[in-house]
This record gives structure tokens, sequence and C-alpha cells, in this order.
């Protein structure tokens, strides 16, 4: 079952890093957003509902061996390979881990037990994790199998403390606290992004802020140049979706999210469909015995009720969906394999058939 979600991931991070992903935090005395742009080729993906109670293993084949878990804490992600496999997400207690690519990353060797993919890491730490402090506990309990993860995550907690998670040199690294004086991250090293500020105008250098980016650096010094020009009097939504917007890329950020943490509301748009869409964390069931709960993010819509555009997870969806994606890497990247049904049907029946505890 692992076969279909290697090939996949070795796709998906051998070309992310090329991308400009951002992730920003935006607080003050009343406000608490997360937001992100997702910049890919595909903009497939999907909604989904991750409960509570369930008992779950990464999807890791030999001589590794996986993690077990029973999940904590629901939570609701945005995924794009695979169930537990989100690009970003937030828990029922308002923490929210999301990934950048990071073509710098060494992770260092693994021969250890409870081993997860990159990917897998985050819904691991939205099923375990209620803070930041949490997050970081947790991390030392697994160890994330690095030859398809060039990667690094950004982390915002219900408290308002933001972290950075990296791996450079084969050692972790640890930003959190006053570590974390610029609250963007993007396909950069955290600590050069750092340094790499302090050339603009405003952060003690003598190039002008740019009105639009033509690097990671602009990137970073005009998201925050907009978080630091940010009003109470302005709609923080409405506010960081502007910033969203001026670090996008026209043809290629698939999807734009804010997570309003203390509102404990989801706001998305994507490429193709610009209207804003919000769901709310208290709309949803969580408890291991209830249905598992998926939204297509290219079909919502804001004409009906956006919880009532979610569907079951079957096995027919959930096949169909994943034979949908493979056509979509086909058709964008040459040389990309084939992948039997057989294989797609064990991932399919993982993630269904999966029991409560």
């Amino acid at each position: 079952m692992k076969n279909i979600i290697l090939v996949l991931w070795i796709v998906f991070f051998t070309t992310a890093y090329v991308n400009a992903c951002t992730t920003f935090v935006l607080k003050d005395s009343s406000n608490l957003v997360y937001g992100q742009n997702f910049d890919w080729d595909i903009g497939a993906g999907f909604v989904l509902v991750n409960k509570k109670g369930i008992i779950k293993q990464a999807l890791i084949k030999p001589p590794y061996k996986p993690a077990k878990w029973v999940s904590k804490y629901g939570s609701i992600t945005f995924n794009q390979v695979g169930v537990d496999a989100p690009m970003s997400g937030i828990n029922e207690k308002g923490l929210v881990v999301a990934q950048m690519g990071l073509f710098e990353s060494e992770f260092p060797k693994i021969d250890e037990e409870n081993v997860v993919s990159g990917l897998e890491w985050i819904q691991y730490q939205l099923d375990n994790s209620s803070t930041l402090e949490d997050v970081i506990k947790n991390n030392e309990k697994v160890r994330i199998l690095t030859d398809v993860v060039p990667l690094h995550y950004f982390i915002c907690d219900s408290l308002g403390n933001v972290g950075v998670i990296e791996y450079i040199n084969k050692k972790l690294v640890i930003h959190q606290g006053k570590n974390v004086f610029i609250s963007v991250c993007s396909n950069m090293i955290y600590e050069l992004s750092k340094k790499s500020i302090k050339n603009y105008k405003g952060f003690g250098g003598k190039n002008d802020v740019p009105e639009k980016w033509n690097s990671i650096s602009d990137i970073i010094v005009i998201a925050n140049s907009m978080i630091n020009n940010y009003k109470d009097n302005l709609n923080p939504v409405d506010y960081s979706f502007e910033i969203l917007n001026s670090v996008s890329s026209s043809t290629r950020t698939q999807w734009s999210i804010i997570f309003d943490i203390k509102n404990r509301t989801i706001n998305f748009r994507t490429r193709n469909n610009k209207n804003i869409r919000t769901l709310s964390l208290n709309s949803f069931e969580y408890s291991c015995t209830s249905i598992n709960k998926i939204l297509d993010i290219q079909k919502s819509n804001t004409k009906t009720d956006l919880i009532k555009q979610f569907t079951n997870l079957t096995f027919d969806y959930y096949f169909d969906y994943k034979k949908n994606l493979i056509a979509l890497y086909k058709s964008n990247m040459k040389g990309f394999p084939n992948i039997s049904d057989e294989f797609i049907n064990l991932e399919v029946e993982y993630a269904i058939k999966r029991k409560c505890e």
C-alpha cells in the first residue's frame, strides 16, 4: 500500500520546492489567523473531516517500522495526495500545521521504529497535539522517512505560539518564542529568511520593498510589511487574503486558505473559483462512530450550503479520486509511471476500513 503514495510523494516533493508556497500568522489582541498559499501545477484536492478515536498506522514499508497511534483530536485538513497526507490542517483544539517545500532539508538517517512520512507527520501532529509545545514533544516520538520529503513545517496554536520545524544539515532545528520575530515562512530556510529581510527598508536595509515578488526574499518582506501595516479596524480575514494575493502566482497558486483560529472557522478559495467558501469547526462531528466526510475542493461552491456539499468518504469515491489524480499527474508530468488498480485498491481499503479504538 505504500507504493502508490511513495510514487506520488516523490513527484510532488521533487518539484514543490521550486514554487512559492507561503504561510504566515497575523495576530493582535483579539484576532489570530493563519494564512497559506499552496502553489503547484495541479489543483486537485479535497477537504477531509478526520475523526478522533481511530486506530492508525503510518503507510511505511519494511525495513522501517511504522508509527502507530490512536487519534486524540478531530481535525479538518486540505489534502491532495491522499487520506492522512494533508498539505495543511487545523484540529479541534485550534492547532494549525502546514508544510512548504524546502529543497535544502537534510534529515538524519533513520534506522528506528515509529516512522512516518512527511505529510503523515502533519496528520500525526493534528491527531495528537493541542499546542506548539505538544508538537515539539510529539516530534521526539516519531522519525520522518527522509527519502521523499524535502520540506519544513510552520505551526501556530490557539495561544498564538508560532513555531518552525526544520531539518538542516541532518539536525533538527526548532524556531519558537523570540526566535520567531518574522511570522512568515516560505520555501527558504527560516534562518535565511530572517537574514534576508534585513536587506529591505523598514527592516534595517537599503532595498525598497517591491510591489511584486520575484524571489522568495521578496515574498518574505512583502508579507511581513503587510502584517506590520495591519490596523485593528480592518477585517483580519479579508486583509489576510490580500496578503496571500500579494505573494501569489496567477498560474501556480492553487489554494489560498485562512484558518481563523479564534473564531474556529476556515475560509478558502481556489485558482478556478475565487469565491471564498467558509467552514466552521463546530459544524462537524468528530466522534469515531460518525461518518467520514469529504469535500472536493475544486467542485465546492457558494451557491448552496457548503456543509451539504460534503459527501461520504466511500470506497468508490476515494478510488475514483485517486484514479483521476494519477491521470492528472500523468498528463502533466512526462514519464510519470503507471500505477495499477491493485495498488490503488490497497491504499483505499486501508483508509476506508480503519477501526475505532
